[in-house]
């Protein structure tokens, strides 16, 4: 049966570094997490899926732009889902997400979806950067601390 424990243990097995947060459970990858304007990104295991989110801090005034361009960002990278999400109280940001069904689900399978998925975030997060869209970490036009407000 794949949970959770599994699952870590296959990140860490192939060089992820990979921690759970206490907050939300999730399997967070400091390698992503660690890159200008990604707030969080995790793996979270459920009885028949597991899923990644990955969240990047975008410019509000990227929002317009970004809302066509994802379009075809579904549409070239068919692993991911992508999608933008906005609340009054928070800074907009880009979701990249996967589901999998764990029914079956090994090791190797594992590592090649895992592969295969970082190929398409990091060409994500390529036109994201060559696009300027992303939101600085210097930006202080928000005054909370929304690091706060991700779980």
């Amino acid at each position: 049966m794949v949970n959770r424990k599994t699952v870590q243990t296959w990140i860490e097995a192939n060089n992820w570094e990979a921690f759970v947060c206490q907050d939300c459970e999730g399997i967070h990858l400091p390698a992503w997490e660690g890159r200008d304007s990604v707030l969080e990104s995790r793996c979270f295991v459920e009885t028949s899926r597991l899923y990644w989110l990955t969240e990047i801090a975008i410019r509000p005034s990227a929002v317009l732009p970004l809302q066509g361009a994802v379009h075809f960002m579904n549409y070239d990278y068919g692993l991911l889902k992508v999608m933008i999400a906005m609340a009054d109280d928070d800074v907009p940001r880009l979701l990249l997400t996967h589901a999998l069904p764990v029914a079956h689900l090994n090791e190797q399978h594992f590592v090649s979806w895992m592969n295969q998925l970082n190929e398409e975030m990091e060409a994500v997060y390529k036109h994201l950067a060559e696009m300027d869209v992303l939101l600085p970490e210097d930006n202080d036009d928000f005054s909370s601390n929304f690091d706060d407000q991700l779980h």
